[in-house]
């Protein structure tokens, strides 16, 4: 036998492999933390547009409104950021109200609906009552192009 003529390059090589393992897997983990932090933030940010619009909703049900309301009219509370849009149904006998939040880094506002009837209060102005079961977060009316045109 001879001693003292081994180098412990297969023990080096070794501790490189593991080296190379481990930065690959945390580089992984790092992957998917990255994902997971961007996917709470997404989540965040439409909850918080989503209680945006809901306020809104809230906001414009104890509003009172002009009478005439063949296209949108709307209204901002410009302190809680927050925009109301009522609009007659396509069948004359109720409204659709809108609410809308901002969604950050899109131009487009997250949109929530409720279907409302009118009460008269005085000339030229009227109230609205939510109706039962009226809120949607899609278009209530027959006619969707009736809720996307902000005219």
């Amino acid at each position: 036998m001879k001693q003292g003529l081994q180098k412990g390059s297969g023990t080096l090589a070794m501790m490189l492999l593991i080296a190379v393992i481990g930065l690959l897997l945390m580089s992984g983990l790092q992957r998917q933390l990255e994902s997971a932090i961007q996917v709470g933030n997404d989540e965040r940010h439409y909850l918080r547009a989503f209680n945006q619009a809901l306020s809104s909703l809230n906001w414009g049900i104890g509003l009172r409104w002009r009478v005439s309301t063949e296209s949108w009219q709307c209204q901002q509370l410009s302190a809680e950021q927050l925009v109301v849009c009522l609009r007659a149904a396509s069948d004359g006998k109720q409204g659709v109200l809108r609410g809308e939040g901002t969604l950050p880094a899109s131009t487009r506002t997250l949109k929530l609906y409720q279907r409302v009837s009118f009460l008269a209060l005085s000339p030229g102005q009227i109230a609205i009552q939510p109706l039962a079961n009226g809120w949607l977060d899609f278009c209530p009316d027959k006619e969707v192009t009736r809720c996307d045109a902000t005219e």
